[in-house]
């Protein structure tokens, strides 16, 4: 069992890859670029191991790049990555079902999906029941992000989408 979430350690270990000197300016010039699902456990920043569910987050100031688990995120950047981990394991269950608000925003803003797909995942999300026609292009859609989370991750998704 992994020694948990240490926030002291997290905390030196994002500093020392900042710009900033102090813990309040350095979480600002970080941002969520990544999730994955990866096959080999991985160690967060804050000595947690083992994350399955992994985070990539980028210093818009240095350029540097760590990955961190998914609680990090939320306790760091108030990003709530398990909504999207969450979102991902329900329609690898059952393609058929709808996406939540948080992961179809986070898809958009990875240009993982159309700006029309977007508006269709958004305007489908609560119904129940889809005509076959709205149901075969949730699939679709749902199918593309599962082959994106099978790469490795959403990063490089404009390559896809293009």
């Amino acid at each position: 069992m992994g020694e948990g979430y240490n926030f002291k350690l997290l905390q030196e270990n994002i500093l020392a890859l900042s710009s900033a000197s102090d813990w309040e300016t350095a979480r600002k010039e970080w941002k969520l670029i990544d999730i994955m699902e990866v096959d080999e456990p991985e160690t967060c920043l804050c000595g947690h191991f083992p994350i399955i569910e992994v985070c990539t987050i980028k210093n818009n100031v240095t350029g540097n790049v760590a990955d961190v688990g998914n609680r990090c995120v939320k306790r760091f950047l108030g990003f709530r990555s398990d909504l999207i981990f969450t979102a991902i394991k329900k329609i690898r269950k059952d393609n058929t079902k709808s996406l939540n608000a948080g992961a179809i925003a986070f898809f958009m803003s990875m240009n993982a999906i159309s700006k029309w797909e977007y508006g269709f995942l958004q305007d489908t999300m609560r119904k129940r029941e889809l005509s076959n026609k709205q149901l075969e292009t949730r699939v679709k859609i749902n199918n593309k992000i599962l082959t994106l989370m099978e790469r490795k991750g959403v990063r490089d998704a404009n390559v896809i989408n293009d």
